[in-house]
């Protein structure tokens, strides 16, 4: 098996029966063993190594050709992924989330990952996913890409963005109103703005809301 440059990062050629090496990431548990399982026991592909969500692949990610991660257990997947492009710019990056928001999305293809993948597919699904990305496509979940064009439509104000941004640091409101240039009590306003609009039951519920939302 070779690695054909010409065709795109991560591209297998050679014969139809190329197999697919993967290294798995994330934490061990149901998840791990089922996805292992099946990798374990599909025709062309094989299970290259494993590793735990704070453990860096070294050995393993030198023989896959593909990175599978379990996004929601990794603690900064997004540097990992930096990490592993910097050893293997060809070793394509695939993450599987339950966490299915505009801002994931937008992180995962600014971080150059090749594949995200809903934990909810199907084994089959998973496996046709993996080869296509194999093979030198980019596959993203459908309802992420639909959360990424609900964002889109943004019904935050500039100012009100400001000011759920500036919360999202922890600041006060009238830490706020200081680097912001505004009065406390516009400060306030734009809080129950963000509430209502969001539907947080409080500032720290909205700005979660807001960022899950890709609004800020």
């Amino acid at each position: 098996m070779k690695i054909d440059s010409c065709s795109g990062p991560g591209r297998l050629t050679g014969s139809a029966e190329s197999t697919v090496r993967v290294a798995l990431v994330g934490e061990r548990g149901l998840l791990r063993t089922v996805v292992a399982g099946v990798l374990a026991t599909t025709p062309g592909f094989e299970l290259v190594g494993q590793s735990g969500p704070d453990q860096d692949l070294t050995e393993a990610d030198g023989r896959a050709d593909l990175v599978l991660m379990d996004l929601d257990t990794v603690e900064d997947p997004w540097a990992l992924t930096g990490r592993l492009h910097a050893r293997r710019p060809e070793c394509a990056v695939v993450v599987l989330t339950a966490r299915r928001t505009a801002q994931v999305l937008r992180r995962a293809l600014r971080a150059g990952v090749r594949g995200l993948i809903g934990k909810d597919v199907a084994p089959a699904e998973l496996i046709d996913q993996l080869r296509a990305i194999a093979g030198g496509q980019r596959r993203i979940d459908p309802q992420t890409a639909l959360a990424a064009l609900d964002a889109a439509v943004n019904p935050l104000s500039e100012r009100e963005r400001e000011v759920a941004a500036a919360a999202a640091r922890g600041w006060s409101a009238r830490e706020i109103a200081a680097r912001l240039h505004l009065a406390p009590g516009t400060v306030r306003n734009h809080i129950s703005t963000l509430l209502r609009k969001t539907g947080g039951r409080n500032r720290w519920e909205a700005v979660q809301h807001a960022r899950d939302a890709g609004w800020i």
